[in-house]
Formats: structure tokens, C-alpha cells, sequence
């Protein structure tokens, strides 16, 4: 088996902690039945001291894949696209002399302004 990376362990560790945060704010019994199994199942496989436990296993495989937990309500961007925006937003507020210029109407090509 090869070791995790130094980055890899850290985000492992931090993949545990958001798995066991949101298993913690719902029943067990809950979780077991989802799942099709006891509740004490569940129970050892969250717990990372029993020997049972899948959740630094699963931790594991989600950071070497260079996956990450997050909430459902969450909306991952690639972070490139977000900086291109970054940048081209950066640049447009540098064009602004006073902040009325943020609030003028864009003239047309003939110089009358659009309304």
C-alpha cells in the first residue's frame, strides 16, 4: 500500500471530520435504515478506532482521488473560470474614476444614453 501524501492525509483527515459533523446532526438509526443495516454497524463504521471502521478507508480514497465532502447546497466552480470573472471584474472597477461612474448609463455608439 502506498502511504498518503502529506496533503493527501490532511485532506483525509478533514473528510473524516466533515463525514462525522453531518453524521453526528442525524440518528444513527436513520442512517442504518438508508442503508439497509443496524444501527451498531453504522456505529462502527464511523468510529475510526474499531477495527470495522470504513470511514478513514473511505477518507482515504476521496483524497487520493483528489475528491472533497462538501454540503449539498454547495456549488463547486473550477477556479480558473473564477478567476478569469475575478480579473475581468477587477478591471472593469479600475475604469471607475468616482463611484457615480459605477451608476452611469452605457451611452450607444451614437452618444445618446439607453434607457
Amino acid at each position: 500500500m502506498h502511504p498518503l501524501s502529506k496533503e493527501q492525509l490532511e485532506q483525509s483527515r478533514s473528510i473524516q471530520a466533515q463525514i462525522l459533523q453531518s453524521a453526528a446532526k442525524h440518528k444513527r438509526g436513520q442512517l442504518a435504515k438508508g442503508l439497509g443495516v443496524d444501527t451498531t454497524t453504522v456505529g462502527r463504521w464511523l468510529d475510526s478506532s474499531h477495527k470495522d471502521s470504513r470511514l478513514i478507508q473511505f477518507a482515504a480514497i476521496l483524497a487520493m482521488c483528489n475528491l472533497k465532502v462538501v454540503p449539498i447546497n454547495m456549488r463547486c466552480y473550477d477556479s480558473q473560470k473564477i478567476d478569469i470573472l475575478f480579473h475581468l471584474a477587477k478591471d472593469s472597477f479600475n475604469r471607475l474614476e468616482v463611484v457615480d461612474d459605477f451608476f452611469m448609463t452605457p451611452m450607444t455608439d451614437q452618444g445618446v444614453h439607453n434607457e
